[in-house]
């Protein structure tokens, strides 16, 4: 409701300035588009000078993310085949090889899948034992090798892979209404369906989003699947004991282990970081227990329900 009053001296002033701005505009989209029209007219030169410098800029950073690696590092040897494997010595977490809380203290692993080796390892270990850094490890070790840059290992040599397939970790998804364990079986549907001879995949304890019978059937069926159908190259990492039982004697599948010292009686774990041959002893979930500072009362009646728990289900089997 307001009333503008302008004196008669700037109506012909405001005039000349709406004037002058409608020039301006009309200049700006005269030069815009006679712009334009010049580097339409060389299109197709400008597009290849964006995809050389595209493509410069990709082999700078690769350059410059392999030099940060340091020692030891190699160029990965591709092998051209039918059949999938991988072969890294001494290979190294190059996220965590750069971090400076680390340097030089990262434990470097051999991992073979494939071959004259089966071609799951059926991993076993507890928590904080470092499973889960050793698969996302060799999952980025692939990556590397087959984008052509240095990996960080002593020697790498693999058959490519034509896809990499992962289900970890332990989240919802409040908008698709979908559960934890909904997520979980969706994402091991998708890796049971995508995944070939010639895929790389990881599973980190598929099945614990559920009652542990139901949980320990559908890991057991799943492993079955992969190693007696799909053939994937695969680590299956488990706190399920019997399927390391179950699977002793397959062909395709390798028992692996996180190697780690316990002291029973301090139930003080020493973590060694190792991927080793073989079943690890227990989960130890009552040491790590005590190591996260849960208090003693409840780590010891957990100890008694444990070997309560164990003794049962040995009877039943």
């Amino acid at each position: 409701n307001a009333k503008r009053f302008i004196v008669p001296a700037l109506q012909s002033t405001i005039r000349k300035l709406k004037e002058a701005r409608e020039n301006r505009n009309t200049a700006i989209k005269d030069f815009k588009n006679r712009l334009y029209a010049e580097f339409d007219a060389d299109r197709s030169v400008w597009l290849r000078a964006i995809r050389v410098l595209a493509e410069l800029d990709c082999l700078f950073s690769l350059a410059k993310a392999s030099s940060a690696l340091g020692e030891p590092a190699c160029r990965p040897e591709l092998v051209d085949g039918d059949e999938a494997f991988i072969d890294f010595k001494d290979l190294r977490h190059p996220a965590l090889v750069a971090s400076s809380s680390l340097k030089g203290d990262f434990i470097p692993n051999d991992v073979k899948l494939g071959g004259d080796v089966g071609r799951i390892a059926l991993l076993t270990g507890p928590n904080m034992g470092g499973k889960s850094t050793a698969m996302r490890m060799t999952a980025t070790g692939i990556i590397m090798a087959q984008l052509g840059m240095l990996v960080p290992a002593k020697s790498a040599r693999l058959c490519p892979v034509d896809s990499i397939l992962t289900r970890m970790g332990a989240y919802d998804n409040m908008f698709s209404n979908a559960s934890t364990f909904k997520v979980e079986l969706d994402e091991c549907c998708k890796i049971l369906r995508d995944a070939t001879p010639k895929s790389f995949v990881i599973l980190d304890e598929l099945g614990r989003g559920t009652s542990t019978y139901d949980g320990m059937a559908i890991a057991g069926a799943v492993l079955h699947q992969l190693a007696t159908h799909t053939l994937s190259l695969s680590f299956f990492a488990t706190h399920y004991g019997s399927l390391t039982d179950d699977y002793a004697y397959h062909p395709n599948v390798r028992n692996m282990h996180m190697e780690t010292l316990v002291d029973d009686e301090k139930r003080e774990l020493v973590f060694l970081y190792k991927l080793v041959d073989g079943v690890a002893g227990s989960s130890f979930g009552t040491h790590v227990a005590n190591l996260a500072g849960v208090p003693l009362e409840v780590v010891e009646r957990a100890e008694v329900v444990s070997k309560d728990f164990a003794k049962h289900f040995k009877e039943k089997l």
